[in-house]
């Protein structure tokens, strides 16, 4: 865009990148419509065209994608694996897992949290939990938390009931169970969710929670 009309050897040192590779790219933009060619005597000159292309490509990418949305998420339920196992590790792992939840949850449900403690999450994404909060009230998702003493609810809108359990008993690292679905949240650096899906694994964890629910303090 700042160049203007550029031969390849000049978009080669302006980027730093070899010629060789600059001529591959250069082509691939062209295919896609981002650049445009054209010959002046001996020299090849290449143009950024319109932007706004960019967007329209994304865009149709997009829908094409949301075509094949029902038959990809058809075959995932088929699927006769009894148990996934995925594992994420980064600054992201929150964002996966609130999507998660809302995504599995959109039909109306309730996630089971264990020892959830506001300080840690809040600290570093509270953008993200408020836009949690927000689906959970959208998509009527209910939730039950257990935390240690002390702690005061993360959410106040009425999505959530809270009970509480001694500060010896509390561990930081959250449980979610959700549907067929349950998360482990490691705090560290890096930070790392563990998700397993399968009808089995999650009701064994429900019926954990269901106990200390019974046993925890109101």
């Amino acid at each position: 865009m700042k160049l203007g009309q550029s031969k390849a050897g000049k978009l080669s040192q302006r980027i730093k990148i070899d010629r060789s590779v600059v001529y591959k790219l250069l082509y691939k933009l062209i295919e896609k419509g981002f650049v445009s060619s054209v010959k002046e005597e001996k020299s090849q000159l290449y143009k950024a065209t319109n932007p706004e292309l960019i967007l329209e490509y994304l865009n149709e990418k997009v829908e094409n994608y949301k075509q094949l949305l029902p038959e990809l998420n058809k075959l995932k339920k088929e699927s006769k694996q009894p148990l996934i196992v995925e594992a994420y590790k980064g600054k992201n792992i929150t964002r996966i897992a609130l999507r998660d939840i809302i995504n599995n949850l959109k039909e109306s449900g309730t996630v089971l949290c264990t020892a959830v403690d506001e300080s840690i999450p809040l600290a570093k994404y509270k953008l993200i939990l408020d836009q949690y909060e927000r689906d959970m009230i959208h998509y009527k998702i209910k939730e039950r938390v257990i935390i240690k003493e002390g702690t005061k609810g993360l959410f106040k809108k009425g999505t959530s009931a809270y009970r509480k359990i001694p500060e010896k008993f509390f561990n930081q690292n959250p449980v979610q169970i959700y549907g067929d679905n349950v998360q482990l949240i490691i705090w560290g650096n890096p930070d790392y969710l563990l998700i397993m899906r399968g009808k089995p694994v999650a009701d064994a964890y429900r019926k954990q929670f269901e106990l200390l629910w019974k046993i925890a303090e109101k």
